[in-house]
């Protein structure tokens, strides 16, 4: 099964556990976080990649004159469209199509984006690439991802992601991620980077991880919790309730 399928299977099922807010991952001040550096303006043409249930796109549409989410996965479109109607919102369409071709014309939209997508792509340099090549000369790009902490084992870190979510590819690093930018033909202008923290078992369930994976990773971090090896976790007890830290990043670029 490739990197798509993947997907396609692992978000059909997901997408039944998002909230009926349409608020799963992100809350209303992490959004603003993610969008505090993005120049947006109410006559921009937005392209949201890898849309999934249009959080993202959701977020942006009262900023711009209309945004298009695209999404290769039937289920989040459709959860997409419940959402936008419920919180009457009307300047989102949504679309069926793959981020690696991109069905649009050269230099179409003012700004194009995709939050929490680039760890699930088979490689993310074509999309970055199909990205650049849809925005305007002069427009903007945002990528938000989690991205590797710095110190840390990308190859054990990247492991127990996927035994939580089999979808799950790759974590680029942060640097890794703001050269990409550069080698696509975008010049950043803003990248930033913060920590956050996810209760474990709540992760687990949301990822609907096998029960083989899912005891794997808790004696992993058990392990990693009494000096074992390290999972690139972080993972902490607080009250009883075990975490483990993510680091997001928010990366803007201008199409030169």
């Amino acid at each position: 099964m490739d990197a798509l399928q993947r997907n396609r299977e692992a978000f059909k099922h997901q997408s039944k556990g998002f909230s009926s807010e349409g608020n799963t991952y992100a809350d209303a001040e992490g959004l603003a976080w993610m969008l505090a550096d993005l120049p947006m303006s109410i006559e921009s043409a937005v392209l949201d990649v890898a849309t999934g249930t249009g959080e993202f796109a959701r977020a942006l549409a009262p900023h711009v004159a209309t945004v298009i989410g695209l999404d290769a996965t039937d289920a989040m479109l459709d959860r997409g469209k419940e959402f936008a109607k419920r919180h009457a919102i009307t300047n989102i369409t949504f679309k069926k199509g793959i981020a690696e071709t991109l069905p649009f014309q050269s230099e179409t939209f003012d700004i194009v984006s995709s939050r929490y997508a680039f760890h699930h792509f088979a490689d993310p340099k074509p999309v970055l690439a199909e990205m650049v090549r849809v925005c305007k000369r002069g427009g903007h790009l945002i990528v938000v991802d989690i991205v590797v902490p710095e110190l840390v084992n990308a190859a054990q870190y990247n492991h127990h992601e996927q035994l939580c979510d089999r979808s799950h590819t790759r974590c680029l690093g942060f640097t890794e991620l703001k050269s990409l930018f550069c080698r696509s033909g975008a010049e950043v202008i803003s990248a930033r980077s913060r920590d956050i923290e996810e209760p474990v078992v709540e992760w687990l369930d949301f990822s609907l991880t096998p029960q083989t994976d899912r005891d794997e990773l808790l004696r992993a971090i058990d392990q990693d919790l009494n000096g074992g090896p390290k999972t690139g976790l972080s993972p902490y007890k607080r009250n009883s309730v075990l975490y483990f830290k993510q680091r997001d990043a928010a990366v803007v670029g201008r199409k030169s």
